[in-house]
């Protein structure tokens, strides 16, 4: 009988420590660190950052050199001879991706809990990544991707006509749903971009803004391809900047500012990497000396010579390194605090000049276009404009394309893939072509798509190449010249 008591003594003191422990149990099991719930907000500042860091990234490693800007030193066979692997593309489309997917999450949440400003916020950041994804490799993924939450693994191709369609229709209804009068309810303190918040809604005009601003780059890209009639497009939006504003200063600008403070770190860990091995170009060097451009200081060191003291070009592509020393990139430029550019106020300026110098709005805008285009990329840097810069005949707007394209070209310094994007819509500038380059290198026209396709969506893959006529860096996408 007194075993069976402690038995049933036992089993009380023990349903009673469960009973007890139950809610202890649950408090253990959840992360003080994690959310409970995921709101829209939670999702904006890491894309922000990741994305624009990642861009910057690519400048550095990829577009930097390939436009003739960037030379090494120690090597003849990398990006300034034309030489591109078949891998260059794999981090761009795994990295695009995957922030497409915290964008559709935060736009499933937007939409569920009727927040307007997400939704329209995460239309144009969509926007902005599918039209970096489909100008650097032409027909991908866009109706089926980021949907393997319904089981599909293998999404279809969409071709870069049916892209560029939605990307100009969707930036139009993100235009119409942006709400300037209230901010970002969920951001308590503010999005990284536009400073937004859930009690301050200045920012959301800049928003509003980078959407249209957005819109005239998409645009701008497809103005000569059948179909769009994107001319119309955009003399509608300059006529009427009530309904379609744009940037209209540097303060407009999509420009993150970072602290360099973790979690806000540069891009670049080591500041000497961004010099190691390699010199500026004399195609770079010489245009800005030309120009006596206050940017020059700023982009470049000097370099010494005979004891003296000069900036001085490499010739990009060459077949043997000049004796001499060159100038180096500034390494202020990779050091935080510092702005990472997703689209600047000059390229709306140079879209602008170029729209009036092909007389598609008032022609006499064009060179009052030119000139904000030039000032607002010096300003940008932190120059101070020359009160006589124009008054030098190889600065001074000449009615040429090709005058507002070199100074474009510079205005997109630092700008992910965008002075590669903007020579192969334009041929312009002209690149120099080093005597050193095989005489089959030639510019890409694009990045191959990465070998996973063909073991994972092969079908499509194979569609997808039929479709653009081949997957090869030659291989014209619908914009191209």
């Amino acid at each position: 009988m007194k075993i069976i008591n402690k038995i049933i003594v036992a089993f009380v003191l023990v349903s009673a420590l469960l009973t007890s422990c139950t809610g202890s149990f649950d408090e253990l099991n959840t992360d003080p660190t994690r959310l409970d719930e995921a709101n829209p907000g939670t999702f904006l500042n890491p894309i922000l950052y990741n994305m624009t860091s990642y861009n910057w990234k690519r400048y550095n490693d990829y577009t930097f050199a390939l436009m003739q800007s960037k030379v090494s030193t120690s090597s003849t066979n990398g990006l300034g001879w034309y030489y591109v692997g078949d891998a260059a593309g794999d981090g761009t489309w795994s990295t695009y991706y995957k922030w497409l997917n915290n964008i559709r999450e935060m736009e499933k949440e937007a939409v569920k809990l009727n927040v307007v400003n997400y939704q329209a916020v995460s239309i144009t950041l969509r926007s902005w990544i599918f039209q970096l994804l489909t100008d650097a490799f032409g027909n991908v993924p866009m109706t089926e991707a980021c949907r393997g939450d319904e089981q599909l693994f293998t999404p279809k191709f969409d071709t870069q006509e049916d892209i560029y369609h939605t990307l100009i229709d969707d930036l139009a209804t993100a235009n119409t749903l942006f709400d300037t009068k209230t901010g970002l309810k969920y951001n308590t303190t503010a999005d990284m971009l536009y400073k937004a918040s859930s009690t301050d809604a200045t920012g959301m005009l800049k928003w509003k803004k980078f959407c249209n601003s957005l819109r005239m780059r998409i645009l701008i890209r497809v103005i000569d391809v059948n179909g769009f009639n994107a001319a119309a497009e955009l003399k509608k939006m300059i006529d009427d900047p009530t309904t379609y504003p744009v940037f209209t200063s540097n303060e407009d600008a999509a420009m993150l500012s970072i602290t360099g403070v973790a979690p806000e770190e540069a891009p670049l860990t080591r500041p000497q990497d961004f010099t190691a091995y390699l010199s500026l170009s004399e195609f770079f060097i010489n245009h800005l000396v030309a120009w006596n451009d206050p940017r020059l200081p700023l982009f470049a060191t000097k370099a010494k010579n005979d004891g003296v003291s000069s900036y001085i070009g490499l010739p990009s592509g060459y077949a043997i390194a000049p004796s001499i020393n060159a100038s180096q990139p500034n390494q202020a430029i990779c050091k935080a605090p510092m702005k990472l550019a997703i689209m600047t106020y000059s390229e709306v300026e140079f879209i602008k000049a170029e729209l009036a110098q092909r007389s598609i709005i008032d022609p006499s805008l064009a060179q009052t276009a030119y000139e904000n285009g030039v000032k607002a990329s010096v300003e940008q840097w932190g120059g101070v404009m020359p009160a006589n810069y124009f008054a030098n005949a190889q600065a001074a707007y000449n009615g040429t394309l090709e005058r507002i394209m070199e100074q474009k070209f510079f205005a997109l310094f630092f700008v992910d893939y965008q002075q590669w994007f903007e020579h192969n819509r334009t041929g312009l500038p002209v690149m120099p072509r080093g005597d050193g380059v095989p005489s089959g290198n030639v510019m890409p026209k694009r990045l191959l798509y990465p070998a996973v396709l063909q073991r994972t969506n092969l079908k499509n893959y194979q569609e997808a190449k039929a479709v653009m006529g081949g997957d090869e860096l030659s291989t014209k996408l619908m914009w191209q010249k």
